[in-house]
C-alpha cells in the first residue's frame, strides 16, 4: 500500500477532530451522550470522528435524506456533532420517501449482504493482523487500511439503520391518520417480540444460568461473590466445563464492552468475568426468557388485532398493514447493526491496536502496549516511520483524559437553528430539555416504555457497576447500549439522561415490558442511590418520593 496519499490527510488531522472557536461561533453542536457518554481516547477519536463525518455524507446522499450528514468534532474528549440540512427539505424528503419504497422490502437482506460480503471478511483479516508479529511497515499499512474502512463501514452503518428510522416515521404518520390520534408513538408497541442479536445474547446467557441451576456443584459456586466465581470454577472438572461453555458463548457474543464505542475498553471476550457476573444475576432471579418472550409476542399479536379492528376499512388501513408487515421484518436492524458494527468494529480493532502497541513498545516509543490509545493517528504514523520516545507525551495525555472523565460536558455550543427539528434526530437523540417541578417533586423526559414502577434508584456508570442492580431497582444511567440489556430483566424500571423514543434504551425496554423514561436530562445529577421514585413510562415522568 502506498502511504503518500495520506500525508496531506494527516497533516490537518487534529484540526478535523478538535472543535475550534470558529466552529462554536458559526455552527450549532450537540454533545452525543446517547452513543458517547464518556470522553473518547485520542486514538479512537482519530478513526471515529472522520469515520462518522465521511460515512454519513456518503450514506445520507445514497438514501436521499433531508440531512446532509452528521459532522463530528471533539471537545475535552467528548463527542459532538452538528446536523447540516438540505435547503429544500420538503423536496428532499419526498425524494427520500420515494427511495425508501425500494429499500424497505429488502432492508434485512442489505445488512446480511454487507455482513457476509464486507464486515466478516474484514474482521477475519483484523484477527489475522492482530495475531502475527508486525513490522513497523506492516503496522502502518494495517492502520491506514483501518482508517479507510472506518469511513466505509460507518457508511454501511447508516445505509442499514436509517431506513428503520424512516419506517418508524411512516408508521407513525399512517397510524395517526388511520386512528385520528396524536399518540402516534403507541405504534411501537406493535413491533415487539422480534428476535434480534441483543435478545439472542441475553437468551444465551439465560441458558447458561439454567446449566448452573441444574447442577449442585455449580450452584454452590455461584452462591459466592462475583469476584470468586472464576477461581472457584477452575477448581473442578464441572466448573472447567462450564468455563468452556462460557468461552464458546464469548467467541460469538463477546465482542462488546459497556461503552461499545472505544478501543481502550476491555472486551467481554478478553475477560469472562463480565459474562459470569450476568449469569450470576440470572441465577438469582426467577426468570424464564422463552416464556416471557412468547408472552411479548402474544401481547403484540393481540394488540395488532385490536388496532386493526379500530381502523376504518379503506386505503389507509391497507397501507398500514403493508408497512407494519415490512416493519416487523426489519425491526431487528437496530440491535443487529449494533452487534456487527458499533460493537464488533472497535472490538475487532482493539487487538490490532494492542499488537501495534507491542511494536511501539519494542521500538521504545511507549512503555506499555495500552499507551497506544493516547496517541493520535498522525502521531502514530510518524512514530512507526521514525520511532522515538513518547513517554512524556503519553503521561500528559493520560492525565488529560482523567481530567476529562471528571468533567461535565457542555450539552451544546452555538445557537439552535430555527425551524423544525429533523424527526429522526428527535426520535433517536431526544432534544427537549428537562425541568424540575418543585410542586410535584418530579421531572420528565420521553415516554420510552409504558407502565409504572416504584423502586430504589441505582446509578450505574459502567459495566463494573452492573452488579449494583438488584431485582426491582430503578436503573438510572446516562444512556444504554446493547451490553446493558442484561440488566433490563433485573431492573424494575429504567431512566436515562439521553435518548428519544427510538433510542436503544426505549426500544429494548419495550421488548422487556419494563417502564422506561428516556431523555430525562437531569436524571443522573438529580437522583442518588437509594432514592425512592416512581417511574411513569406511559407519560414520561419520574416522581421522587424519598431522598436517601
Amino acid at each position: 500500500m502506498s502511504t503518500a496519499p495520506y500525508i496531506d490527510v494527516f497533516t490537518n488531522l487534529k484540526n478535523e477532530i478538535f472543535m475550534s472557536d470558529e466552529d462554536k461561533k458559526n455552527y450549532f453542536w450537540e454533545q452525543d451522550g446517547v452513543h458517547f457518554a464518556k470522553p473518547i481516547t485520542p486514538l479512537y477519536a482519530s478513526f471515529m470522528v472522520p469515520g462518522l463525518t465521511n460515512g454519513t455524507k456518503e450514506a445520507f446522499e445514497k438514501l436521499k435524506l433531508p440531512t446532509k450528514q452528521f459532522v463530528a468534532k471533539v471537545e475535552d474528549g467528548f463527542f459532538y456533532q452538528r446536523v447540516p440540512m438540505h435547503e429544500n427539505i420538503e423536496e428532499r424528503l419526498a425524494e427520500h420517501q420515494q427511495a425508501m419504497m425500494d429499500v424497505f422490502p429488502n432492508a434485512m437482506k442489505v445488512l446480511d449482504d454487507y455482513v457476509q460480503g464486507t464486515l466478516l471478511p474484514y474482521y477475519k483479516k483484523l484477527d489475522q493482523q492482530a495475531a502475527k508479529k508486525l513490522s513497523t511497515k506492516e503496522a502502518e499499512e494495517a492502520v491506514l487500511e483501518l482508517y479507510d474502512m472506518y469511513s466505509r463501514i460507518w457508511s454501511i452503518h447508516f445505509e442499514v439503520v436509517m431506513p428503520r428510522m424512516s419506517m418508524g416515521q411512516a408508521l407513525e404518520q399512517v397510524y395517526g391518520q388511520a386512528l385520528n390520534t396524536e399518540n402516534v408513538t403507541e405504534v411501537y408497541e406493535l413491533l415487539l417480540g422480534q428476535m434480534n442479536k441483543s435478545l439472542e445474547t441475553d437468551r444465551e446467557l439465560w441458558k447458561l444460568s439454567l446449566k448452573v441451576k441444574d447442577s449442585k456443584t455449580l450452584s454452590d459456586v455461584f452462591e459466592q461473590g462475583a469476584e470468586e466465581l472464576l477461581p472457584r470454577l477452575e477448581q473442578t472438572q464441572e466448573g472447567r466445563d462450564f468455563l468452556s461453555a462460557i468461552d464458546d458463548f464469548l467467541s460469538v457474543y463477546g465482542h462488546r464492552t459497556a461503552n461499545s464505542h472505544e478501543f481502550a475498553d476491555e472486551t467481554w471476550i478478553e475477560n469472562p468475568f463480565h459474562a459470569l457476573k450476568i449469569v450470576k444475576n440470572y441465577v438469582e432471579k426467577e426468570f424464564d426468557f422463552e416464556a416471557e418472550f412468547q408472552q411479548v409476542i402474544e401481547k403484540r399479536q393481540q394488540k395488532v388485532e385490536e388496532v386493526l379492528a379500530e381502523m376504518p376499512e379503506g386505503e389507509l388501513k391497507e397501507t398500514f398493514k403493508g408497512l407494519h408487515a415490512m416493519a416487523l421484518d426489519m425491526w431487528g436492524l437496530d440491535e443487529d447493526h449494533h452487534f456487527y458494527i458499533d460493537a464488533m468494529l472497535p472490538a475487532k480493532s482493539r487487538p490490532l491496536m494492542l499488537n501495534i502497541g507491542e511494536t511501539l513498545l519494542e521500538n521504545s516509543v511507549i512503555q506499555d502496549r495500552e499507551d497506544i490509545m493516547y496517541i493520535y493517528l498522525d502521531e502514530l504514523i510518524e512514530f512507526l516511520r521514525k520511532p522515538k520516545k513518547a513517554y512524556d507525551l503519553i503521561q500528559n495525555r493520560k492525565a488529560e483524559h482523567q481530567e476529562n472523565l471528571a468533567k461535565t460536558p457542555a450539552p451544546i455550543f452555538g445557537t439552535p437553528p430555527e425551524g423544525p427539528v429533523d424527526p429522526v434526530v428527535e426520535r433517536v437523540f431526544g432534544t427537549k430539555q428537562a425541568q424540575y417541578n418543585e410542586e410535584t417533586q418530579s421531572f420528565s423526559g420521553y415516554a420510552g416504555s409504558q407502565g409504572t414502577h416504584m423502586g430504589r434508584v441505582k446509578i450505574v456508570t459502567g459495566q463494573d457497576e452492573f452488579e449494583k442492580v438488584n431485582e426491582g431497582d430503578v436503573l438510572v444511567c446516562k444512556t444504554t447500549t446493547p451490553p446493558w440489556t442484561v440488566l433490563f430483566n433485573i431492573a424494575g424500571a429504567i431512566v436515562t439522561d439521553r435518548g428519544g423514543v427510538l433510542s436503544h434504551a426505549a426500544t429494548v425496554a419495550r421488548e422487556y415490558e419494563v417502564p422506561c423514561v428516556v431523555g430525562a436530562k437531569m436524571a443522573t445529577s438529580e437522583l442518588k442511590d437509594g432514592d425512592l421514585v416512581t417511574v411513569d413510562g406511559t407519560n414520561g415522568d419520574v416522581i421522587i418520593h424519598e431522598r436517601s
